[in-house]
């Protein structure tokens, strides 16, 4: 008697596939909404705006992070599109790599669960690039930015570093904020790593990151604009004062609390029940970043904390899935 074989594993690949098709059309449909109204409430700045990216003309340091500009620059010379529905496109497309290279980070942690929880991504941030109505502008690299940073992050953690520094360098020609996750690899690998290993890594880093502010600096060097804005544009008034300002005024302290939803309340509350030791040293990371944006960025303009959201939104799960865990009925 010959036995039929069990068409049990063919079963569970169609309804993996299944779900994850599912998954992909409602990431892209949440990210498509999101980038619409990111457009739809927000407006260009003046001395950055997206056709003078293509033309090689805004303002320091805006010019020099442009791997999205030189994206919708081919792309539009292939005759794919015109540059405003690149610009979305391409958006879109950042959006939905946001969320796999969070599901991605998060696999590392929470295994299983690191699908559904990723969709907290469409939480965080309409709360930097849609409630917050201080100084709402839009610019190309902010959305890319937080894909990048992500991955990187995520692939840094792993140590998947034939990965990692072709991500690397794509982030270091989207924003210099990429440096963020040399800080962070440095930190939370230290004791735990070979200093050898570490130093290599650290420098090879920091020398790519240097070559391509130099390159960018070298090619838009007769830009209006300063390099590094510890004034704010046209006047004599640094940026640590008005932010010191911010800090004492209530509302806007509020805003800025509001970073990601207030998700980063979980994080001291539930410090002890984060256990993962990437996550929580890599959230020291976040110091020098604040200070950067105390001395040279607005901290009302809380777009700019974009980057920090693996850094703040990882181990904000991590906690939260504890205390759900603790308290799911047995």
């Amino acid at each position: 008697m010959v036995r039929e074989k069990s068409s049990k594993p063919s079963t569970d690949l169609r309804q993996s596939w299944s779900r994850e098709a599912v998954i992909f059309a409602l990431v892209a449909v949440m990210a498509w909404y999101f980038v619409y109204l990111r457009y739809r409430l927000n407006q260009e700045f003046p001395l950055a705006t997206l056709e003078s990216f293509l033309d090689g003309t805004a303002h320091k340091p805006f010019q020099f992070r442009m791997l999205v500009p030189w994206l919708v620059g081919g792309l539009r010379s292939l005759g794919l599109g015109d540059a405003a529905m690149l610009y979305r496109a391409i958006d879109v497309m950042a959006v939905i790599g946001s969320y796999y290279a969070l599901r991605y980070y998060l696999g590392l942690y929470l295994k299983s669960h690191a699908a559904l929880m990723a969709f907290a991504l469409f939480y965080a941030l309409p709360w930097n690039y849609l409630l917050a109505r201080d100084l709402t502008i839009i610019l190309p690299y902010d959305l890319m930015a937080v894909t990048l940073t992500t991955l990187a992050l995520g692939l840094a953690a792993r140590e998947k570093w034939g990965l990692f520094y072709p991500v690397f360098v794509l982030g270091a020609l989207n924003r210099e904020t990429i440096l963020l996750v040399t800080f962070a690899y440095a930190i939370a690998s230290w004791g735990s790593q070979k200093r050898s290993q570490l130093a290599l890594h650290a420098v090879a880093q920091f020398a790519i990151w240097l070559g391509v502010k130099f390159a960018m600096g070298a090619l838009y060097e007769q830009n209006p604009g300063q390099t590094f804005e510890y004034f704010h544009v046209g006047t004599q008034v640094p940026h640590w004062r008005t932010n010191l300002n911010v800090l004492a005024n209530w509302p806007h302290l509020v805003l800025v609390l509001s970073t990601f939803g207030f998700v980063w309340v979980l994080i001291p509350v539930g410090w002890r029940r984060l256990r993962d030791s990437f996550p929580k040293k890599a959230l020291w990371a976040v110091v020098p970043y604040l200070a950067m944006v105390l001395l040279i960025g607005n901290l009302n303009e809380i777009r700019v904390f974009g980057e920090l959201l693996p850094f703040v939104l990882v181990p904000a799960l991590i906690i939260a899935a504890s205390y759900l865990r603790e308290t799911a009925p047995q």
